[in-house]
């Protein structure tokens, strides 16, 4: 536990201390974010908190990092972590072309994947596909991580979500690890904990600092690499496993995967690019529904949590296309309700409108 709990709190102290600092400087340089339409904030905020999270949690990797096979995870981790940092800052700080920003995440990616040996390697009989070769496993897990990383970097719109929502996530993780003793991928989970923690303190309404794509997409990364190591130490995790570890790591994930798969499909539909930003996350949502942003982030990260809930009491007890239809169902129903409800409310309104109206009339006619 003392392994464990060291890494949380360099890096949260760090992080914490910090963050000021960085603010102090993103006033004096103009290195911040100006609001526009598409923005849920509405004054400038510096960006630059993904810093303070990199420098906790790497500092604090580097130095409880394990001498033993683990160190190559490591390794090959950080230098995929500083590759996105540098795109990260980049796109912060100038911004810069979306095919630009996609081809750093590819470049960090393959090093995890090719270099790190980092792979899904199995699908656990998912659809009927058990082994995978070399190639095909290859490209899936390069192609996870950026999923997985641009899902991240997708829900960074309001206070405490991405955040938040990256705490679960690790917890998760680094729970499954710890349980099943590998306390060396636990250290990933709470050093990422401590350098979120440390974050989140200055980013609760009202936001000092935001994480900006540096943050988010190296929480997106990070996940991403948990994922999958996830999914390989579950065929040999001996105190708690899944039978369907890639469903459990989407559930897991399920707010940054849902979200991302869904505004990519509605975008398409509507024939522009999925790279297109708009208003049509769930967040946004829930903020035209009148909801805070912590409110808002509130619901999700419950939402989350609730779905990592069912996935551990019925994992076992549903099979593998049972529990992928109702996680993608009820995920379905949850991200609708919020428009539901906004019809709702603007057709009741119309109609108190209409109600209204004839009795204006009526007044009006009376004084004449």
């Amino acid at each position: 536990m003392k392994v464990l709990l060291l890494p949380f709190l360099v890096a949260l102290v760090i992080a914490f201390i910090a963050i000021p600092t960085i603010i102090r400087i993103s006033y004096l340089k103009h290195l911040y974010d100006v609001p526009d339409d598409r923005k849920a904030h509405g004054r400038i905020i510096p960006t630059l908190g993904g810093l303070a999270i990199f420098a906790g949690f790497t500092i604090s990797l580097t130095v409880f990092a394990p001498d033993d096979i683990a160190f190559k995870t490591y390794k090959y981790l950080l230098g995929a972590l500083l590759i996105i940092f540098f795109i990260g800052l980049q796109d912060d700080i100038l911004q810069i072309s979306p095919l630009k920003k996609l081809m750093g995440q590819i470049i960090s990616a393959s090093l995890v994947v090719l270099l790190g040996g980092i792979r899904i390697t199995s699908m656990y009989g998912l659809f009927g596909i058990g082994e995978l070769n070399d190639s095909v496993s290859i490209i899936l897990s390069i192609f996870t991580l950026l999923v997985i990383m641009n899902g991240f970097n997708l829900i960074d719109g309001i206070n405490w979500l991405s955040g938040g929502v990256g705490i679960v996530v690790a917890a998760a993780f680094g729970a499954f690890f710890y349980l099943n003793g590998f306390p060396e991928y636990t250290i990933i989970s709470s050093a990422l904990i401590g350098g979120l923690l440390g974050f989140l303190w200055f980013n609760r309404t009202p936001a000092k600092i935001f994480m900006g794509d540096t943050g988010s997409l190296m929480l997106g990364l990070i996940h991403g690499v948990l994922g999958i190591l996830f999914i390989e130490k579950n065929a040999i995790a001996t105190t708690f496993s899944f039978n369907a570890a890639p469903l459990v790591a989407f559930g897991i994930m399920i707010v940054p995967l849902f979200d991302t798969l869904r505004v990519f499909i509605w975008r398409m539909l509507r024939g522009k690019s999925p790279l297109n930003p708009d208003r049509n996350h769930i967040h946004h949502r829930l903020l035209q529904m009148g909801f805070t942003h912590m409110k808002s982030s509130g619901i999700i990260i419950l939402t989350n949590i609730l779905f990592i809930a069912f996935l551990v009491a019925f994992h076992n007890k549903l099979n593998q296309v049972l529990l992928l239809t109702i996680l993608l169902g009820v995920a379905a129903i949850l991200s609708y309700l919020p428009s539901l409800l906004m019809r709702k409310q603007r057709k009741e309104q119309k109609m108190k409108k209409k109600s209204e109206d004839p009795d204006k009339k009526n007044l009006l006619s009376k004084v004449s």
